[in-house]
């Protein structure tokens, strides 16, 4: 009985560790304050230097530093250059996801996080914008639709 009651119990104090909120600050810090801390403007850099369809399947991080989704798709203007980024936001495994647009204007790029920044929106207001959806004219890079 002991043989097994050991090895169990471990199993179980270890298990109940990692749910622990401050496994995080054991281990160098706790990873959901880090995530809001405010995203330094200085680290950021224009999202347009990006190739757009390297835009596709980033993560999209508020200012604030939580993540709001993941790029979907990029919109192009009339002469072939990124105009929004359809961020694909909520949702479990794509099943009641929601997408939104985000002009390029007020997104920039983190090298340090690897992700898109929209630098006007926290995570409630980037919750409250409208549903994106695709019209006739627009030059999609991911659902190929043309019109311009």
């Amino acid at each position: 009985m002991r043989k097994v009651a050991i090895p169990v119990l471990s199993a179980v104090v270890l298990l109940s560790l990692g749910g622990c909120a401050e496994m995080g600050s054991w281990f160098g810090g706790d990873s959901s304050q880090q995530a809001n801390r405010p995203i330094s403007e200085q680290s950021l850099q224009t999202a347009s230097r990006l190739e757009p369809r390297a835009m596709i399947g980033k993560n999209v991080v508020a200012y604030d530093g939580q993540k709001v989704g993941t790029v979907d798709d990029v919109i192009m203007n009339r002469n072939n250059r990124p105009s929004q980024l359809v961020v694909s936001s909520g949702g479990v495994m794509g099943i009641g996801a929601r997408n939104v647009a985000l002009d390029m204007n007020n997104v920039r790029y983190s090298p340090q996080q690897d992700a898109i920044v929209a630098t006007q929106l926290t995570k409630e207001q980037f919750a409250n914008l409208p549903e994106f959806q695709y019209g006739g004219n627009m030059i999609s890079l991911n659902k190929q639709k043309t019109g311009y």
